[in-house]
């Protein structure tokens, strides 16, 4: 039977109730047309006030230059189609790292995601019931379900969100993780939702007690009203209250709730509060950068560029200004940062947060530079000023902040950029980065002060190269520190061995081979890095069709990476992915019993920068004998750095070394050999332990010194 609208003195008073939907009243005590206009009137104000406010953002943003890789906009849909589902609604990279805030995340998320969509659904069906539906002749297709839905919304919209922000309090002012700097905005922020939540259920109640509870109501039906359960509990207490008191007290609440959301919506539009990565987060991520994940941003031709690296606002590009608008200061890149984790300076989030802070400053002035195309006012230099040099010069380049932020953004990017400008515009460097950067121009190598050459090593081994060697399967790129530094040496002869045994034939480019320029790059010169990439190419040009095959991650990530940029593409492997396939595929079998205990670390330049995690795993789980142990939740994408990225195996460091962090990791498992995959991250280890480990019972040895000792069938116990 069709129900009559409810009405009343209190009704007449504010003016008609609207005929009723199928299920329940729409505006139902609030009076339609002249309170109820007042109600879309808040609308087109409150999104007037977030237009505003992200008008006034994108005049900052538009300052930034422009982005020279963005990449065609059906790929990118294509390719965030998939992110959006794993990252932005399944909140993967919240959940997990951190059960408890990727939970609460999870039901803030999807509580006003809910409550979006059941708003978004009222308003069309009410308007289509009172200005279609009599022209056409039906009802809007959920109109009809709108009393069941009620469950829908009223559990995971109402609830979930009432659930997120309870959390979201006791974590923020009772657990108060030492990461978490807690501002005004954010009591304001979850006040407000707490008000709008407790004002809506509220709301509900207030008109289910007086409608549907109340059996002299011509809406009594009870049985509709448990559709909304968290509103039907709540509306229990009410039923002892006359009816004209429980629509009184609707009529205020409502108007309250409504001002609460106009007054958020402008609070977030004036001062464009962490509240506003609900908007900007999705957009960043849909914006990420598609390049390779070691790959940092290209400068482009030198010589047409009026500045190198970044100095103020708007030497960085529109995306990095967007990206410091995105971030919410949550902390979890500083949790993961090496550098910070060893007492140093830099912190990825107070970086990014002090960013934000100088292109809010100095935006007005570059503005009113650009109407007025006035000369460039005298401003903070930002990467001194701002940004110190020692805060920059601490970054390993590992990526683990970047792996941890749920909004996608690129810290690196900012600090090599500002690094580019510290050398190539202030000659201001680290001396004793400096020293390996004239080695690498003056010798093609950053390792003065060796006394090897490129061939030193393969003394007795019958190695052959290029020249001596036309058909061959795989060039063998040895490395500068494979070739030069003497315990790395052990590496390419134990590749030797591999290769041998596996019956492939290779060669390596000898003195052909010079520095592949990854650290030249990292540590900000990006000048002597084209140098050597170009010089590079050119000689890797003429083998083309070859497999490089690498020992070093860093050469690895350089050519298989950022080579690309320079139109140098070739076939790159790094070894765990090669002997992998020897492995795999039956050329390859370990023979002799290795009987010890082993803990993997992992490269950031093979695991975070490349996605390799697996591979080096089951070269271990290969050898006879080997037991493989991890250390504990800081490995594979939350491992921890070696300390010797970004330049900074050529860097003096003081106080809490970060190599002397990850092996503590190494000491708190059984394992009596931490194993590595790259020359760096091998002498680093080597070090920490003869520090660490004073009765010498541990070992840091590569991967394929432990597999060609188990082909070779010589493993030593000791």
């Amino acid at each position: 039977m069709q129900k009559k609208p409810y009405g009343n003195k209190l009704n007449k008073m504010r003016g008609e109730s609207m005929p009723e939907l199928p299920g329940r009243l729409e505006f139902w005590n609030i009076g339609y047309p002249f309170l109820g206009i007042l109600v879309y009137i808040t609308v087109p104000i409150a999104m007037s006030a977030i237009a505003y406010g992200f008008h006034r953002r994108y005049k900052i943003w538009s300052l930034g230059r422009q982005v020279t890789d963005f990449g065609p906009w059906r790929e990118r849909i294509k390719r965030s189609s998939k992110l959006a589902f794993l990252d932005i609604f399944g909140h993967r990279r919240f959940i997990k790292r951190e059960l408890y805030p990727g939970i609460m995340h999870f039901f803030l998320f999807w509580g006003m995601l809910f409550l979006l969509i059941a708003t978004t659904l009222g308003a069309l069906e009410f308007n289509w019931h009172k200005y279609i539906g009599p022209h056409v002749g039906f009802e809007f297709p959920t109109s009809y379900l709108r009393t069941y839905t009620g469950l829908i919304w009223d559990v995971l919209g109402g609830g979930f969100l009432l659930i997120g922000i309870c959390m979201a309090f006791y974590r923020r002012y009772v657990i108060r993780p030492k990461r978490l700097n807690t501002f005004i905005d954010d009591w304001v922020i979850l006040s407000l939702l707490l008000g709008l939540t407790l004002t809506g259920f509220l709301l509900e109640s207030l008109r289910i007690a007086s409608t549907e509870l109340d059996p002299s109501s011509e809406l009594y039906a009870p049985l509709e009203a448990r559709w909304s359960i968290i509103g039907y509990l709540f509306a229990l207490p009410f039923r002892a209250f006359d009816s004209e008191i429980l629509q009184v007290a609707h009529f205020s609440i409502y108007w309250l709730h409504l001002g609460m959301y106009t007054v958020g919506f402008i609070y977030v539009a004036a001062s464009f509060s962490k509240l506003a990565h609900i908007f900007l987060s999705p957009v960043n991520a849909f914006l990420r950068s598609f390049r390779p994940l070691g790959a940092l941003r290209p400068m482009g031709e030198l010589e047409h560029l009026e500045r190198f690296g970044a100095a103020d606002v708007t030497d960085f590009t529109w995306k990095q200004l967007l990206e410091y608008d995105s971030c919410t200061n949550c902390g979890r890149c500083q949790d993961q940062c090496p550098a910070w984790a060893s007492g140093k300076p830099l912190s990825p989030r107070k970086l990014i947060q002090n960013l934000k802070g100088y292109m809010e400053e100095q935006a007005p002035k570059a503005i009113g530079n650009r109407k007025n195309e006035a000369n460039p006012l005298e401003q903070a230099v930002m990467a001194t000023d701002v940004i110190t040099e020692e805060v920059l010069w601490s970054c390993t380049t590992c990526r683990a902040c970047m792996e941890a932020c749920p909004v996608f953004i690129e810290h690196i990017d900012s600090i090599v950029d500002m690094r580019r400008f510290l050398v190539m515009e202030q000659s201001s460097i680290p001396d004793t980065a400096q020293t390996a950067l004239q080695s690498i121009e003056q010798r093609g190598h950053p390792w003065r002060g060796t006394t090897y050459s490129r061939l030193d090593w393969t003394v007795g081994l019958d190695v052959p190269t290029v020249e001596d060697l036309e058909d061959f399967e795989v060039l063998f790129w040895v490395g500068c520190t494979g070739a030069l530094e003497q315990r790395s040496q052990a590496i390419p002869k134990a590749m030797v061995s591999i290769l041998k045994a596996a019956g492939v034939k290779y060669a390596i480019l000898g003195n052909q081979e010079t520095c592949s320029g990854d650290p030249a790059r990292r540590m900000g010169n990006e000048y002597l890095f084209q140098i050597q990439a170009g010089r590079n190419i050119e000689t890797l040009n003429k083998y083309k069709k070859k497999r490089i095959l690498t020992i070093c991650p860093h050469c690895f990530n350089t050519i298989k990476n950022e080579y690309p940029q320079l139109d140098g593409v070739y076939h790159v492997q790094h070894y765990v992915e090669f002997v992998n396939e020897l492995l795999q595929t039956g050329r390859l079998k370990p023979i002799g019993t290795v009987n010890t205990t082993l803990t993997y670390h992992d490269s950031c330049y093979l695991g975070r920068h490349n996605g390799i995690y697996d591979q080096p795993r089951a070269i271990a789980n290969s050898i006879p004998g080997v037991k493989l142990v991890e250390m504990d939740s800081r490995n594979r994408e939350r491992g921890f750095c070696c300390g010797a990225g970004g330049g900074r195996m050529w860097m003096d460091e003081s106080g809490l070394k970060v190599n002397h962090i990850r092996t503590e990791h190494v000491l708190d498992t059984d394992a009596r050999v931490v194993g590595s995959s790259c020359p760096f991250c091998l002498q680093m280890l080597n070090e920490g332990l003869s520090s660490k480990d004073v009765n010498g019972e541990r070992k840091a040895m590569d991967l394929l010194e432990i597999l060609a000792s188990s082909v070779e069938g010589n493993w030593y116990s000791n």
